[in-house]
Parts: C-alpha cells; sequence; structure tokens
C-alpha cells in the first residue's frame, strides 16, 4: 500500500508546475485539490459503510485538526517552494523526512534503531542525493519552506500513525481531506485566490491532482501506515522520487544520467533491505480493523 501511494505521491511535483504553468495561485489549487478529493472520499467512504460521523467525537475532531492544521501546513509550505524551487531541489530537501521520522521516534516515542534501519536510511538518501542532486542552494523564503515541509511532514506521520491505528482508513481520510479543504478554502477567501479553473486544461489539472496524489495517495498511505509502522512507511516512500524522475523523463523529455541510475538502484536497494530485514512484519497493536 505504501508503494502505490509514493508512486501516486511522484505526480504531484510534476502536476503542480503544469498547474502553475496555466494560470493557478498556490490557494486556488490547493482548495480546488482537498475540496474535489473530500468529495470523492465522502462518496467512497459511504459506499464502504465507513461513513466518518460514525467515528467517536473525539477522534473526529483530532482527525480534522490533522487535516486541518498539520497537513496544511505541510502541503502548503511545500507547494510555495514548487512555486519558486525547482522541482528537483524540493524533493531533495523533503527527504530528509524519512531521518527525521526515525529520529523522533527514538527521543520522542523511545524506539530503537537497528543497524538495518541505519543501512536502509544510509542508502535511501544517499539514493536520493545521487537521483536528484545539482541542484544549487541559495538562501531565500522558498528554501526556509522546503526546509519546514519535511519537519511538519514528520509531525504529521508520526500523529497520523497513532491516529489511525483503529480506524478505517477511508472514512478517517476523508475526515483529513475535510480539514485541509475548508482551511485552504478560508486562506484562499482571505488571499482573494478562491476560484475554479481556467478552462479544460486547468480542469484538467486540477482534477488530476485531486485524484492522483491526493485521494489515491494518501489514502494508500494512511491505510498502510498503521500496519507497518512510521519509519517503515518513510523508507518505502523513498520510491516516490524514482517515479517523479521516471515520470520527467518520458512526460518532459528528460534524460537520466548514470549517476542518477546509479541514485535510483540505491533507492530501489533501501527497499529491498526493508523487506528482507523483516521490517515489514506488522504489530498486532497498530493493525486496521
Amino acid at each position: 500500500m505504501v508503494l502505490v501511494s509514493a508512486t501516486a505521491f511522484g505526480t504531484i511535483s510534476i502536476l503542480a508546475k503544469v498547474a502553475y504553468s496555466v494560470g493557478f495561485e498556490v490557494y486556488q489549487l490547493l482548495a480546488f485539490r482537498f475540496v474535489v478529493a473530500s468529495l470523492g472520499m465522502w462518496g467512497i467512504a459511504l459506499a464502504l459503510r465507513q461513513n466518518p460521523l460514525r467515528l467517536p467525537r473525539r477522534r473526529l475532531l483530532q482527525l480534522f485538526a490533522l487535516g486541518a492544521v498539520v497537513y496544511t501546513a505541510q502541503s502548503l509550505t511545500y507547494f510555495l517552494a514548487l512555486q519558486a524551487l525547482p522541482a528537483s531541489l524540493c524533493i531533495l530537501i523533503v527527504y530528509i523526512y524519512p531521518s527525521l521520522v526515525v529520529i523522533a521516534g527514538w527521543l520522542f516515542l523511545r524506539r530503537s534503531i537497528t543497524r538495518w534501519h541505519g543501512i536502509a536510511l544510509m542508502s535511501s538518501f544517499l539514493g536520493v542525493a545521487l537521483l536528484l542532486g545539482g541542484a544549487r542552494f541559495t538562501l531565500a523564503w522558498a528554501l526556509i519552506f522546503a526546509i519546514a515541509a519535511p519537519i511538519i511532514y514528520t509531525t504529521y506521520i508520526l500523529l497520523g500513525e497513532r491516529l489511525m491505528a483503529s480506524v478505517p482508513a477511508v472514512g478517517a481520510s476523508a475526515v483529513i481531506f475535510t480539514g485541509a479543504a475548508l482551511a485552504f478554502c478560508a486562506l484562499g477567501a482571505f488571499s482573494h485566490q478562491l476560484g475554479l479553473p481556467r478552462g479544460a486544461s486547468g480542469w484538467a489539472v486540477g482534477i488530476g491532482i485531486a485524484v492522483v496524489p491526493t485521494m489515491i495517495a494518501i489514502s494508500f498511505f494512511m491505510a498502510g501506515l498503521p500496519r507497518i509502522g512510521a519509519n517503515r512507511a518513510s523508507l518505502l516512500s523513498t520510491w516516490e522520487p524514482v517515479v517523479t524522475v521516471l515520470l520527467a523523463v518520458i512526460l518532459l523529455g528528460d534524460r537520466l544520467s548514470l549517476v542518477q541510475a546509479v541514485g535510483g538502484l540505491l533507492v530501489l536497494l533501501a527497499v529491498v533491505v526493508v523487506q528482507a530485514a523483516h521490517l515489514w512484519r506488522p504489530g498486532p497493536q497498530v493493525v486496521l480493523k
């Protein structure tokens, strides 16, 4: 499930760049993305008999806050960074988060860091660095947003693992999307950016970014997260930049260098290490019911 999520997430940077090129503003894009996704997820949740309104009130409010505050902040910082920085640079910075999750789990949750965790982390981070290397760092507000995104995402992952442990994934995701949708609608209205897409291309990109890297990606990630834990989910998610580069080659005409090819292989190696080391085995206390 987490690998499917990573594949879908791998489209987001390219779709965001295309959306900006066809006239989307950042608040407009994110509001449209989460409004469409929340409507779709509510429909799916009801069809699967996972009515979010049947969740305990406290858990319902917690999931809503997770979307309205934490995920909103993460999405906003990343999309603001994408307005000014190359997608490769943004993804490279964001992929500090697997290390941050492992370190935060060790510091705050007293989780052990095994030798295999260390090997997989080093392989994945080195692979991402080679795969997306060559970007030039310049101090700017966009770089600050890019650095903030993985820090906030680390918080989101750890909170999400706890909140999703005993609730249906689709129903809970609908609540998270609703929180983010309302938050971005408020931000869009305040900044006078709230509005529908312009033209057929705008609608196509808007629907695409609402469905693939939102509905599909987040739902599969949240469903897989309680099964395998935050550390393993973060490591397996390093498949995302491989997808991004492959899409850039196919759709944008980019060409992989030898260094990038080696980086992609290292990322795949990290995925193999995680599974070969039996880190995939879920704990019974976090399996979705």
